[in-house]
């Protein structure tokens, strides 16, 4: 029978720990209330960015916890962990994890590369609004379509469906993934979503290549590759009929790098 390790937590950290607890409550130091940071998450994970405002408005006794010696990797830290909270809110908000998750990473590499304090509190409580318009996004989204609450099997299906996005994907495909009948979740996601698996996969692929569109030098080619599209036409068909221009119109209207181009 395997042995379990339960490491504990060593003499010199409580020290440590008990000398802090100590001269903060000398001091009359405290950390910031554990209901302010509740009221935050909360407005992110209902989608609500005024009540996100008034919360980071507020005026309260207390101050962050020191996370590090140095001012500057102090101020990455605390980012590090506002973030991941605020990515953990978005997804109790029906922000999909990968998606989430995903944009969490790109944020933390960017507080990691910055060496500005004001710069890596400015890209924090950005995310913090994101996040929350991400999720108000979503629940007018469903609002509109008479969600309620979403199905458990559909949101396994979205899950997979945005974690292999970038290849070809059926409905044959998803459901063998997730042991379901086709037919079944085929019926299913229109019932709950209001929309085809197939047409919901269209829209999440063209989402995804207007964003490489807009921030990403890929050539045309590749993002059709890249997503499953049989040819760089059909992907050019598909995308006009969703945005009423070409792949290379959107990239010249909003596309913030230069394109690499492929001779077309």
């Amino acid at each position: 029978m395997k042995k379990t390790i339960r490491p504990a937590i060593s003499g010199d950290i409580f020290k440590q720990f008990s000398d802090l607890l100590f001269t903060n409550q000398e001091a009359g130091i405290t950390h910031n209330p554990f209901d302010q940071e509740l009221r935050e998450m909360t407005g992110i994970e209902q989608g609500d960015p005024d009540s996100l405002q008034k919360s980071l408005d507020e005026d309260y006794p207390g101050k962050v916890g020191r996370l590090a010696k140095d001012d500057l990797r102090n101020a990455k830290n605390l980012a590090i962990v506002n973030v991941t909270l605020s990515c953990r809110a978005a997804i109790r908000g029906g922000v999909m994890p990968e998606i989430a998750f995903s944009l969490s990473d790109t944020l933390i590499q960017k507080v990691e590369e910055s060496n500005d304090i004001h710069t890596v509190h400015e890209l924090m409580t950005a995310l913090k609004y994101q996040y929350a318009h991400m999720v108000a996004d979503i629940k007018r989204t469903q609002k509109a379509g008479g969600i309620r609450q979403e199905n458990y099997h559909v949101k396994r299906s979205k899950d997979y469906i945005i974690t292999h996005l970038h290849g070809r994907l059926s409905l044959s495909q998803i459901a063998e993934a997730l042991s379901l009948n086709a037919s079944y979740l085929s019926e299913l996601f229109h019932r709950c979503e209001g929309i085809s698996i197939t047409e919901f996969i269209r829209k999440q692929k063209l989402g995804r290549a207007q964003n490489l569109l807009m921030y990403s030098d890929h050539s045309y080619s590749e993002i059709a590759s890249c997503l499953g599209y049989s040819s760089q036409s059909h992907f050019g068909r598909q995308f006009k009929a969703l945005t009423g221009m070409t792949p290379r119109r959107y990239r010249e209207l909003y596309g913030v790098t230069h394109l690499k181009t492929d001779g077309r």
